[in-house]
């Protein structure tokens, strides 16, 4: 078994980090579907705009997803109109599909090659007591005038659209990178931001980049604590495999229970996820994955849900927009990164849109799960201590009046890394199928040696005596 996304079986080439001071209009800090989209929006723009990624492109969450293009969301639609009622429903229901219609036509105009396929998207049912659920979705849909059809999926009720995608998604962030590269700078870590009366300083590699507009990228943002960003969301972690099978059949599939399953075909292999669950919670991932230990692949993906179950896109306070962010999307990143993309060009250029308030982050968030999410922050602080998670596979002691984590390899090698995420001090728990140091409250994760290879945190956790 690989112990990592079927995505990331691929070659990449590096392109150049920061190496110099600069001087910009807009800084993009990200390089994941999200970072990339924007840059794509302003390529042609009377701007100068770059964008940063503190390894490669497209090699964080954006590589560990499922990888579907649809507006076919599991229970994520019901939850909307709970929350929110039906017109707001409606409207990201309309986003979502002009996210899918624009994302496609990217790929087309641009010619990426990305395994770009027609998927139908079937959403189903395992459990008889969420028949209801499944019609209320159903007359949702024939409400906003979408083209759906009751069928089965697996001898289990379910409803099916065609207007739907799957791809590649490190294709096609390589297509990007190749098209925008003049613009792109790899290797370069965002280590401060510091906001002038009229512009932002922002320290990369130890250069200094001016800039007027900020678009934070990242899909957890740091930086910002002012805006209590924690507290208006939670991380969920999925669980992930792919196999070969023999008979493939090209569609994508989501339940709308409870319980997540979710699986589309790339090729001829199923990738499936099979349980989705609260970071703060995660449970023994040997045991979960146990039941695919002769799988091809298997990995985890954390994702950001807001309060409300909408994503953030632009500023956070209506009085600046100089700081601008896109992320929060819950599962569903790909069509929401590029209709984000679309929201932040408007914005920049001071143009109407009509989803810039539904997705403003300084939007009010009341209700919801703003007090669980509080909750689980403060429950995550209190598991990611030493003496409350699975901690047989490594040593926790005391170097230097340092806390230290101790992981022994196969080859008896000792890799040792501070216990402490930098972004909030929250501990960090081994990661023993991808062999990585995980935060439990956030989702920051560092490799064996304690380099950062996922944020929030923008600093290592390497151990030096």
């Amino acid at each position: 078994m690989k112990r990592f996304s079927i995505w990331q079986d691929i070659k990449s080439k590096s392109l150049k980090p920061i190496s110099k001071n600069m001087d910009v209009d807009v800084l993009v800090i990200g390089g994941g579907i999200s970072g990339l989209s924007v840059l794509y929006q302003l390529k042609d723009a009377p701007l100068k705009t770059l964008l940063v990624e503190s390894g490669q492109c497209g090699f964080g969450v954006t590589s560990k997803s499922t990888a579907k293009i649809t507006y076919l969301q599991g229970s994520l639609l019901e939850k909307i109109r709970k929350f929110h009622g039906e017109n707001i429903a409606s409207k990201y229901l309309q986003a979502q599909r002009e996210g899918v219609f624009l994302l496609k036509n990217i790929i087309q105009k641009e010619n990426i090659l990305c395994d770009l396929e027609s998927s139908p998207s079937i959403l189903f049912c395992t459990e008889e007591k969420n028949l209801s659920r499944l019609q209320k979705e159903y007359d949702f849909l024939v409400k906003n005038h979408v083209k759906v059809s009751k069928t089965h999926f697996q001898d289990k009720p379910a409803l099916r659209v065609e207007d739907s995608y799957t791809f590649h998604p490190l294709k096609y962030v390589q297509g990007l990178k190749n098209l925008l590269k003049e613009k792109i700078f790899e290797n370069s870590k965002v280590e401060k931001i510091v906001q002038k009366d009229s512009f932002y300083e922002v320290l990369i590699n130890g250069y200094t980049v001016k800039t007027k507009k900020i678009v934070l990228a990242t899909h957890y943002p740091y930086f910002l604590k002012p805006f209590l960003f924690p507290f208006k969301n939670h991380v969920e972690t999925s669980y992930i495999a792919a196999k070969k099978v023999d008979d493939p059949i090209h569609v994508n599939a989501i339940n709308i229970d409870d319980e997540v399953i979710s699986l589309r075909y790339y090729q001829d292999y199923l990738i499936y996820l099979f349980h989705s669950e609260i970071a703060s919670k995660r449970s023994s991932l040997k045991k979960r994955f146990e039941p695919f230990s002769s799988w091809d692949y298997a990995w985890t993906n954390k994702d950001v849900l807001t309060n409300d179950y909408l994503p953030f896109v632009g500023s956070f306070s209506k009085q600046d927009d100089s700081f601008l962010f896109l992320g929060g999307y819950g599962t569903w990143g790909f069509s929401n990164a590029v209709i984000g993309s679309v929201i932040i060009r408007d914005l920049l250029f001071h143009k109407p849109n009509s989803y810039i308030s539904l997705f403003a982050p300084y939007r009010s968030l009341k209700g919801g799960r703003l007090l669980t999410d509080a909750f689980c922050t403060g429950q995550a602080l209190f598991k990611s201590g030493k003496n409350n998670v699975n901690n047989q596979e490594v040593i926790y002691k005391k170097i230097d009046h340092q806390d230290v984590a101790i992981y022994i390899d196969e080859n008896k090698k000792e890799h040792i890394v501070l216990n402490r995420c930098p972004h909030m001090k929250c501990g960090l728990v081994f990661n023993p199928l991808e062999k990585t140091w995980d935060c439990l409250c956030h989702g920051s994760r560092f490799s064996l040696d304690g380099k950062c290879i996922e944020g929030p945190s923008n600093l290592d956790i390497s151990f030096k005596k």
